[in-house]
């Protein structure tokens, strides 16, 4: 099985996620880059309203893949502007998608998952599960912090394929 673990971090949060899964699975990672970077206020306004933002191409066919990992962080109670237009740009028809995210609050973000399955479904992809991650806005995720829980996720779906 191929994986591809592709994921927009801000503050290295879901970057940390992406890369432990990405060993864990042994997966190609890709990250979703803004042509120019915004401001927190700009990107939570524009998350809030559900935008799309200007994203660097990314040299990748998801054809190519069986597994699709995607992860955003939360931005104002919704997924990223730059995760918006990934999903939006992309034909997931036949593939096997896991979403994973991360935020500062504690609980669940529900809606946020909910948006992302019904996307992905419209554009003919199956999201197998999701899992989330809690953050601390001031002091950003460290490898050890996700490890656990990343394991735990992998494990529970049998995606397992480290040494």
């Amino acid at each position: 099985m191929k994986n591809l673990i592709i994921y927009y971090s801000r503050s290295s949060n879901t970057e940390t996620v992406a890369k432990e899964i990405s060993k864990a699975v042994n997966g190609e990672i890709k990250k979703i880059e803004l042509n120019k970077e915004i401001s927190f206020f700009w990107a939570a306004s524009t998350a809030l309203l559900g935008q799309k933002a200007k994203i660097k191409t990314i040299d990748i066919n998801v054809k190519d893949y069986d597994n699709i990992f995607i992860g955003t962080p939360v931005w104002a109670g919704k997924s990223s502007t730059p995760i918006n237009t990934f999903i939006n740009e992309v034909d997931f028809t036949g593939k096997n998608v896991y979403i994973f995210i991360t935020q500062a609050d504690e609980k669940t973000p529900i809606l946020v998952f909910e948006s992302i399955v019904a996307r992905i479904e419209e554009k003919g992809g199956k999201v197998i599960d999701s899992f989330f991650v809690q953050t601390d806005m001031k002091n950003p995720l460290t490898t050890e912090q996700a490890k656990g829980p990343v394991a735990e996720w992998i494990n529970k779906n049998n995606l397992n394929t480290s040494v």
